[in-house]
């Protein structure tokens, strides 16, 4: 199991490898983190990877060119394409709208 901690809520639950973070999110809204589209186009769910980012799976292209429009650096992901891939300590930080 891995430890994952959302900021800034502080909500922090054990989710097994192989989980997808938004299905952990839908099932504990008190993680706070915004969702919209749910298919890497709209940008609302992203987190800054704070710890954990070898815990991750890769992000793939649609994810890559979302991020890209807001200009974050590699620390931030979408939490709606973000699938848990080992045991760790995760801690994410939502990115907040500007």
């Amino acid at each position: 199991m891995a430890k994952v901690r959302f900021l800034p809520a502080g909500f922090e639950c054990q989710v097994k490898p192989g989980a997808a973070l938004v299905d952990v999110c839908d099932e504990h809204p008190e993680t706070e983190v915004p969702f919209s589209c749910r298919s890497a186009s709209c940008g609302t769910c992203r987190v800054r990877v704070k710890q954990g980012m070898d815990l991750l799976s890769k992000a793939k292209d649609d994810e890559l060119d979302v991020l890209e429009v807001f200009g974050d650096g590699k620390d931030v992901r979408l939490c709606c394409q973000i699938q848990l891939e080992r045991d760790g300590d995760l801690l994410l930080e939502v990115v907040e709208p500007e």
